[in-house]
C-alpha cells in the first residue's frame, strides 16, 4: 500500500488513534524488575511521584521503550529532566520556555509539566499518534504539535530558552544542518540545545544487546564495526516512502567542524545515559 503524501514527511497523519493506558508510575515502582537501580541513581522520588499522577503510555505507544518496565520508563524521563535542568543551571540559562523536539508520548515533557510547572513546555513529533497521546493524557499546560521532516517549526524567533532532541539527529539523514539552523532561529540569546548523537565511539562500542546494533546489523551495507568509521558521517538508510528510516553516525571532527559553525559546543557527554552521546550547544553571540 502506497503511503499518503503526508506520511512521506510525517507519520500517521490521517489516523485517529484509540489508546489504552497503564496506571501512574507510583503503581509500578515496587514491582519493576528492570536491572537499573533507580534508588541509587535518583534517590527518593516520592515527591516527584506524588506530583505526577498522569497515566503512562502502554509499551507500543512509547515505541517499545523499556518494554514492560513502566516505572523505569517514567524514571528515565525524570533522569533526563534532571540532566537538562542541571545543564541549564551550569550555563546560567533561565529556562522559561522549553521545547522537546521528538517528544514521542511525553517521556520527558511530562516531568517538566509535573516537576517544573513554571516552565512553559512544548513538544513536537513527526508521529501524530504521539501528539494525540500527549494531548489526551498529559497536563493541559503542555502544548504538543506535529511537525514534519522538513525543517520548519511554527515558533517565533528567539522564543525558547531550552531545546532537547533525544534520539532525533540519530535518524536525520537529510537536511541536518538546516534543522540545526531552525533550532538556532527559535532559541533565545544564550539559549541551550541538548542533542543526543551516535558518534564514532558509539560505532566502535555497539554490540549484541544494543538496540542500535539490532536495528542495523541486517542492513545490506553493514558488515562489522570492529574498525573505525571510514568517513566523517555514515548513514544507514532503509529505502521506503516514509520519514524516519535511517541511522546516522558522526565523527567528533565532523561535529566540531560542521555543527560548531552554527553553535558553540560547550559540553560533550559520553553515553549519557546509556547508548548515545550528548552535545550541549549554546547559541552563538
Amino acid at each position: 500500500m502506497t503511503a499518503i503524501w503526508e506520511d512521506q514527511i510525517s507519520l500517521h497523519s490521517r489516523v485517529d488513534p484509540v489508546f489504552d493506558t497503564v496506571a501512574p508510575a507510583a503503581t509500578w515502582k515496587d514491582s519493576d524488575a528492570h536491572p537499573t537501580n533507580w534508588d541509587a541513581e535518583l534517590g527518593d522520588v516520592s515527591l516527584e511521584l506524588e506530583r505526577d499522577q498522569a497515566v503512562l503510555p502502554t509499551t507500543p505507544d512509547r515505541e517499545g521503550y523499556f518494554g514492560p518496565h513502566h516505572f523505569s520508563y517514567w524514571a528515565s524521563g525524570l533522569r533526563d529532566h534532571r540532566n537538562l535542568m542541571a545543564g541549564a543551571e551550569r550555563l546560567g540559562v533561565n529556562v522559561q520556555r522549553y521545547l522537546d523536539m521528538g517528544c514521542a508520548s511525553g517521556r520527558v515533557i511530562r516531568h517538566f509539566a509535573a516537576q517544573t510547572p513554571e516552565i512553559k513546555t512544548l513538544g513536537c513529533d513527526i508521529n501524530r499518534k504521539h501528539i494525540e497521546w500527549v494531548t489526551q493524557h498529559l497536563d493541559p499546560s503542555v502544548v504538543a504539535f506535529q511537525n514534519t521532516s522538513i525543517p520548519n517549526l511554527p515558533l517565533a524567533d528567539g522564543s525558547v530558552d531550552l531545546v532537547s532532541a533525544f534520539s532525533v539527529f540519530t535518524h536525520i539523514e537529510a537536511l541536518e544542518t538546516t534543522w540545526l539552523m531552525e533550532l538556532d532561529r527559535i532559541l533565545a540569546p544564550g539559549g541551550m540545545a541538548w542533542i543526543t548523537v551516535h558518534t564514532e565511539e558509539t560505532w566502535l562500542e555497539m554490540g549484541q544487546g544494543w538496540p542500535l546494533y539490532n536495528a542495523i546489523k541486517n542492513h545490506p551495507d553493514f558488515t562489522d564495526n570492529a574498525s573505525p568509521m571510514t568517513s566523517d558521517r555514515v548513514v544507514f538508510r532503509w529505502k521506503n516512502d516514509r520519514s524516519y528510516s535511517s541511522n546516522v553516525f558522526y565523527t567528533w571532527n565532523y561535529l566540531e567542524r560542521v555543527w560548531g559553525r552554527i553553535f558553540d559546543i560547550v559540553e560533550t557527554h559520553r553515553r549519557l545515559p546509556v547508548f548515545q552521546d550528548v552535545l550541549v550547544l549554546r547559541k552563538k553571540g
